[in-house]
């Protein structure tokens, strides 16, 4: 099972709700469900995602019990220091937040793209890779595996910008998704018409993830030919407006990047309010124009997520695969440890993980999705975070 717990309605205040995780009270919004106090939901995101049976719920707090309180204990434990950076940018994680860690999984169901930036190794020149497309079925089979199987509660669907998936197809894989298992659905599909999204939305899709990327209106310019940063922040302003939830953020390491542009691109995000910051290292792809771009390291990444956290205590901050892929032993474990408190795992079938290249060799891709799961819950357990909702 992946890592979530149910809580206890204590309070309905028209679509808000208040939800209580063994004393903690966390608020989320209920759009889909007729509800009691008393009952019990499973919440991703501040929406409530699925309504359980009140024996199902006891039996799987009963079993959480003793475990929850102990992973409060060693995450303060960790939180007490505040001696460098890294530790006072942990220590308001935990004051704010608390030792509550999403987990979302990831399905990249396509690989073609008809951009051509010169950053990512899906671009529509790049002829040496191997492109795929998953078919409706096969997507709501992922899905339904992931959720039902495997205990995720929260997924992306994530694709480079293919338009084969067109808002009808879009639209029946969320229905389909719907039907066969409760989730947050979150979408990664790019720049479309806000005219899809709004239909996506209307079926029951509560979640985008689409990055500015730079904050930099002449880098962003020059790394996707033919598209301007403008139009890119007034989608994410759209998508906002249609009452989605938003996880954004920007590429550290770029060519021409300043110091100046990342703290430009951190207040970018706050200033949108997302859901989640997404964040993390350019790591070059070597059938790209900018094979040769030397990655960022590590400890500057890290220092950009803490700095991230003292900016704003309260933000959901992501480590990113591409972050864990700068150090496949430690990275994953620092992130968390510098302000960090949510993560994703790949749920894609084996057989298309490996060629969803944006950059190569990432981490976690040679595990199959069990051995990855086991493996992230044995850290956040090391480190005393717990599947609680952060609320809204």
């Amino acid at each position: 099972m992946c890592y979530a717990i149910p809580g206890k309605i204590v309070e309905i205040n028209d679509s808000i709700i208040t939800i209580d995780y063994f004393g903690e009270k966390k608020r989320a919004k209920n759009d889909f469900f007729s509800l009691n106090i008393g009952e019990y939901v499973y919440a991703q995101g501040g929406f409530v995602i699925q309504k359980i049976p009140e024996r199902e719920a006891l039996s799987i707090l009963e079993a959480w019990e003793e475990l929850f309180f102990k992973l409060r204990e060693i995450d303060s434990q960790f939180s007490r220091n505040t001696q460098n950076l890294y530790q006072r940018a942990n220590y308001l994680r935990q004051k704010y937040l608390g030792n509550s860690c999403c987990i979302h999984g990831i399905i990249e169901f396509s690989n073609y793209c008809r951009n051509n930036c010169l950053y990512c190794g899906l671009r529509r020149d790049n002829h040496k890779i191997n492109r795929y497309r998953m078919d409706i079925e096969e997507i709501v089979e992922t899905a339904e595996y992931a959720v039902n199987k495997l205990g995720f509660k929260a997924l992306v669907f994530q694709s480079g910008e293919d338009l084969w998936y067109d808002a009808e197809k879009i639209c029946t894989i969320i229905e389909k998704v719907r039907k066969k298992c409760a989730c947050l659905i979150i979408l990664s599909i790019g720049e479309r018409e806000e005219a899809l999204y709004k239909e996506a939305y209307q079926k029951g899709a509560r979640g985008v993830l689409l990055r500015f990327e730079t904050s930099n209106p002449k880098i962003y310019e020059k790394l996707r030919p033919g598209h301007y940063l403008n139009e890119r922040i007034e989608l994410i302003k759209k998508l906002i407006s249609l009452g989605y939830l938003i996880i954004t953020g920007f590429l550290i390491g770029l060519p021409g990047q300043t110091k100046e542009d990342i703290e430009k691109d951190i207040d970018l995000t706050i200033d949108f309010k997302p859901e989640m910051f997404s964040f993390g290292p350019f790591i070059p792809h070597p059938h790209t124009p900018l094979s040769a771009h030397p990655k960022p390291s590590l400890d500057w990444v890290l220092e950009i997520i803490a700095r991230t956290r003292i900016k704003d205590p309260q933000a959901r901050i992501l480590v990113t695969t591409a972050l864990e892929t700068l150090d496949k032993e430690k990275g994953l474990r620092l992130g968390l440890l510098s302000g960090a408190n949510s993560l994703m795992i790949n749920v894609t079938p084996e057989k298309y993980r490996k060629f969803y290249e944006i950059y190569p060799e990432r981490a976690g891709i040679e595990m199959s999705i069990e051995e990855r799961i086991n493996s992230v819950i044995k850290l956040l357990h090391s480190l005393g975070r717990a599947p609680t909702d952060l609320g809204i």
